[in-house]
């Protein structure tokens, strides 16, 4: 597969991360981050806690606000501004518990890492915690999360059904999103793809593995078993796994665990790694929780696409983000580095 120079076109507005040389347009970084978790510190509505919310929010109340840290975003807002990626994708949970002044705050955030066209953005669990108002709650990031024209859905979008699957495609990167994300039981934070998704997936991983493209599936949910506990799987994982299988994918990213994860799927293009971030605001004692993002660098060769996986994880001593070492891979050896190959022969990663 010949991939083409990537594209590196400046922002038209709304954010302010710097572009690279010009030089360098053979490169495609892609940073990878997930559930920020961002509460609403103000007053809460007695009647927007009289569901599922109450006990979110008592959880948040007295554990999570500690763990979950703004400053930390603030933080990664700049290391990012100084990483430079071309592209960034956020697997779900950028809310806590749902709540509409929440999705504004997201919203604010969003902006401030890039355009929607430089951003992506799949929901999460927590963004779906109960059934709430589309334009007070999802509206805010529509932009962030649609598809590019044609394949973007002409008509009025009033819920994530109308949306997903999306496909962004950046050069040679084919972003395609799916949505997990459905209001479940108090006890639980199951997600489900569902059918109709399921069918649309595959259609886009042919259309897209037909013309070349180096297909980069994102959603909140890992699509891999073991990864957490039952209460909150993907209720369909083995039915995503299959279509992947079938149709082939070449990265896959996730969120959810609130823990890094690096595995691989066997699919028809050989073995596809599966990248699962943490909580990127997260302040735990517990290394493997702490925040972190990856970034991704895909480089373009003859018949292959290069691809080198760093992560930097945020120090509490520092107050910074800095590259991770000494990660030992699942896969193949030290974390930091692994190679997709992308030809005939189908991925390899070496």
């Amino acid at each position: 597969m010949v991939i083409t120079p990537f594209d590196n076109k400046p922002p038209s507005g709304g954010g302010n991360r710097a572009q690279r040389n010009p030089a360098e347009k053979e490169r495609f970084v892609l940073a990878h981050l997930s559930d920020p978790h961002m509460a609403w510190a103000g007053p809460v509505k007695k009647r927007d806690l009289l569901n599922k919310r109450l006990a979110g929010y008592l959880k948040w109340r007295f554990f999570r606000n500690t763990e979950h840290r703004r400053e930390i975003l603030t933080i990664l807002k700049e290391d990012l501004d100084n990483t430079r990626p071309d592209h960034i994708v956020i697997t779900g949970d950028l809310t806590h518990l749902g709540l509409p002044a929440e999705f504004k705050k997201a919203r604010t955030w969003l902006q401030s890492l890039g355009t929607p066209s430089q951003v992506t953005v799949v929901p999460g669990n927590h963004d779906a915690y109960v059934r709430s108002d589309w334009d007070r709650t999802f509206a805010c990031w529509l932009d962030y999360m649609r598809s590019d024209p044609p394949c973007r859905n002409g008509g009025r979008v009033r819920g994530l059904d109308d949306l997903f699957p999306t496909l962004r495609v950046r050069g040679r990167i084919a972003l395609i999103g799916l949505c997990s994300a459905h209001p479940s039981a108090p006890h639980l934070a199951i997600g489900t793809v569902g059918g109709p998704q399921l069918r649309k997936l595959e259609t886009v991983l042919k259309q897209t593995g037909d013309r070349g493209l180096f297909r980069i599936v994102a959603i909140h949910h890992p699509p891999l078993s073991g990864i957490v506990s039952r209460r909150k799987r993907l209720t369909d994982a083995h039915a995503l796994r299959g279509v992947v299988a079938r149709c082939g994918a070449e990265l896959m990213l996730h969120g959810h665990a609130h823990r890094m994860a690096l595995n691989t799927l066997d699919t028809r293009s050989g073995r596809t790694p599966v990248a699962g971030a943490p909580s990127a605001s997260s302040s735990s004692s517990d290394h493997q929780r702490r925040a972190r993002y990856h970034v991704f660098t895909l480089t373009a060769s003859e018949n292959a696409c290069n691809v080198h996986m760093g992560r930097r994880v945020y120090s509490p001593d520092a107050r910074c983000f800095i590259p991770e070492k000494g990660t030992v891979s699942p896969v193949t050896g030290p974390l930091a580095l692994y190679r997709c190959i992308v030809g005939k022969h189908g991925t390899r990663i070496g």
